[in-house]
């Protein structure tokens, strides 16, 4: 997670103070998928389509407070959903 995080230190210039910044992302530590979820995330990591067996809540949340002022996360299943300012 801190590797995808950086992007977020080469978009901070461009966002105008007062501005949101908001995102979701797929986690794949600290879940419990079902049977059909795990085995699409294992197949999509399989082939590089997604890299998120070790993004978790936690990393996603700390990032995030370490960049911008006010964050906010939200996860629904194995979707996060964020906004920061």
């Amino acid at each position: 997670m801190a590797e995808k995080l950086v992007v977020l230190d080469h978009l901070k210039p461009f966002i105008a103070q007062g501005a949101m910044l908001f995102g979701a992302t797929i986690l794949g530590d600290g879940i419990q998928p079902s049977g059909p979820a795990s085995a699409l995330l294992n197949v999509y990591n399989a082939k590089g389509v997604f890299n998120n067996t070790e993004d978790n809540l936690a990393a996603l949340i700390d990032g995030l407070k370490h960049r911008f002022e006010h964050v906010n996360v939200a996860q629904h299943g194995l979707v996060a959903l964020f906004s920061a300012r």
